[in-house]
């Protein structure tokens, strides 16, 4: 429709066009005539002057001159006429325009021009100028919106922190103390990749926090960044940038925390303007991590609770600033090493794991596990060789008795070797939970409750009482003799659930292991084993020694003759049995399937629950 529109205006326009250079063809023609009789007037005027000589005024001197009728109205030549012509051809089309425009709502403005005053020629605004001024509108329109909505997109992310906004100045900031900040990640900038270029639109822009701290803390200033996941130019902060970086929800390598708090309180004690600005990517948790162990460090307070407690008030509205177990347990870490190694770093003990005992445990918790550090992974039960082919509810060995269950490796020194901060982490259908450890900072035997687990409140059912008890051994880099393979467990030919060779070299070394291995035993009382060990004896004769013979009345000699040969026949092959048991010293049990498992655990050669006097450690 607008095209048809606009054909019809064209016709229109060439139409009258066609009639006004028509219109002043014949004027032209006229104004011929017209221009002879004015010469003869002026020529009767002169001979009229010479023979009356009297002065007379010019109009009764000028007669009307007698002209056709064609020529009522006498028209004087006019050069202008063309461009006039022009103009109003001009003008039509402008006209054609404004209707247009007018009937999308838009009034385009008029305007008188000086220049065609005489013509009396109104002329329009351009339409260009008016489409800019319109384009302008929504521009102004559409920043407004996006401001209100990057305001509000950055008052959502930074949730519940305490925000700085004075001055004209609106940041997630906060000044934990007179010269130590917590911010969140300064964005914004390519030099963060383009993921943190995005970021800024969310989160503090990295122009409006280098104008902050130029405004306010010009050349006083250091910024330590924490994010392992985002970096930024450092020449952005004048190069005044130090990087202690560490993932997101976990804990830093224990060295790093001296070695933080060093390089703040040398800033710090330059210049009393000096401040240091912390911060992570949300700056709360590591964050606050960091910041606590600098208060403790500079003895703002005597304890971590105190320090915990002082900035989460400081950093957030509802004072859960740092929450996480494990970050609360390593601010208690680097307390112990101000008390214990003046502020060094502790070098880390080597231990072995020897597995887990899960109290109070329901029949869903059975969690598969992950043993890491900074470095990666030390060990999975979803990639060992001997679990990676069984459900998590077939190497959780329950015991009756008092409803534990417990994993371990048997015949194995154990799961993995740890030496300073380690992670556990189970990985269960309800949701996982972790905790992060230092082997220099705990003991052998370490019991935590479920709220001692990073994640443990975000399970999809709670578990009350759940508690998860570490078991470890120090460890010298060499295997003990009890846990070479001398503890391989047979099949039994003629049977299809698996059993142990009633060998008297196989017996001898379970009840001797038994005496020895145990680590997962509660009980300190030894004359149960010692009973066993002796029942076992003598039930099955030694390896090299000779049976007691029976004192049965009525019985021949012959009867004996004949029990005497089958010990000595049994003592042969067990010492041939110890001899291929020798060779296979050093080499570990094979993959076993989940009956495997259980009939190991059950064996007190690789563990003993002592669940009848249990829990007098507890």
């Amino acid at each position: 429709m607008l095209l048809v529109y606009l054909f019809h205006f064209q016709i229109y326009n060439l139409n009258n066009s066609c009639r006004v250079s028509r219109m002043a063809s014949e004027s032209d023609s006229s104004s011929q005539p017209q221009t002879e009789g004015g010469d003869f007037k002026a020529s009767a005027s002169t001979v009229s002057d010479q023979n009356n000589s009297l002065a007379v005024d010019s109009s009764s001197v000028e007669s009307t001159p007698i002209v056709s009728s064609s020529d009522e109205v006498p028209n004087f030549p006019k050069p202008t006429m063309p461009e006039q012509n022009n103009l109003q051809a001009g003008n039509t089309g402008k006209w054609a325009i404004a209707r247009l425009a007018s009937g999308f709502g838009l009034h385009l403005a008029q305007k008188t021009s000086g220049a065609n005053a005489n013509a009396g020629g109104v002329t329009s605004s351009s339409p260009s100028a008016v489409l800019q001024s319109v384009g302008k509108g929504l521009v102004d329109t559409s920043l407004g919106a996006v401001k209100a909505v990057q305001v509000r997109a950055r008052h959502m992310v930074s949730q519940n922190k305490r925000r700085y906004q004075e001055g004209g100045f609106d940041l997630d900031l906060t000044y934990i103390t007179d010269n130590i900040i917590a911010m969140g990640f300064p964005a914004g900038d390519m030099s963060s990749g383009l993921f943190g270029y995005f970021e800024g639109f969310y989160r503090n822009h990295m122009e409006e926090v280098i104008k902050f701290f130029e405004t306010h803390h010009k050349d006083r200033y250091k910024v330590y960044n924490l994010c392992s996941e985002r970096l930024y130019d450092a020449s952005l902060f004048a190069g005044k940038v130090a990087c202690f970086p560490f993932n997101d929800h976990n804990c830093p390598p224990i060295n790093l925390i001296p070695s933080f708090c060093q390089s703040a309180y040398s800033w710090l004690k330059d210049d009393i303007l000096n401040v240091v600005v912390v911060h992570c990517k949300a700056g709360k948790a590591r964050t606050g991590l960091m910041i606590c162990s600098l208060l403790l460090f500079l003895k703002f307070f005597p304890t971590a609770h105190e320090c915990i407690d002082y900035y989460n008030q400081r950093r957030c509205v509802d004072g859960k600033g740092l929450i996480l177990p494990s970050q609360i347990r390593y601010v208690k870490y680097f307390e112990r090493i101000l008390a214990d190694f003046n502020g060094e770093s502790p070098p880390g003990r080597r231990c072995m794991l020897r597995g887990f005992r899960l109290h109070e445990c329901p029949y869903w918790v059975r969690p598969s596990i992950t043993i890491s550090d900074h470095n990666g992974i030390l060990f999975t039960t979803r990639k060992h060789p001997k679990t990676k082919n069984l459900m998590p509810e077939d190497f959780w060995i329950r015991a009756p008795t008092k409803g534990i269950v417990v994993f371990a490796l048997p015949g194995e020194r154990g799961l993995t070797e740890l030496t300073g901060d380690f992670k556990i982490q189970f990985h269960d259908r309800q949701g996982d939970f972790y905790c992060w450890l230092n082997t220099t900072m705990m003991e052998n035997r370490l019991l935590l409750n479920g709220s001692d687990f990073d994640d443990f409140d975000k399970r999809k059912l709670p578990v009350p009482g759940f508690k998860v008890e570490i078991v470890m051994i120090d460890y010298d880099g060499t295997m003990p003799e009890k846990y070479k393979a001398n503890e391989k467990p047979s099949i039994s030919s003629n049977d299809s659930s698996p059993s142990y060779k009633a060998s008297n070299s196989g017996q001898n070394k379970a009840s001797n292991d038994q005496e020895n291995d145990n680590v997962f035993s509660d009980s300190d009382d030894e004359d149960k084993a010692v009973s066993v060990k002796t029942s076992s004896t003598n039930a099955i004769p030694g390896p090299g020694t000779a049976p007691t013979p029976p004192q049965l009345s009525g019985k021949t000699e012959a009867q004996v003759t004949t029990l005497t040969k089958n010990t000595q026949q049994l003592t042969l092959n067990s010492k041939q049995q110890s001899k291929s048991d020798n060779k296979q010293a050093e080499r570990l049990i094979p993959n076993l399937n989940s009956g495997d498992i259980k009939a190991i655990a059950a064996d007190a050669s690789v563990f003993s629950f002592g669940d009848d006097e249990d829990f007098e450690s507890e």
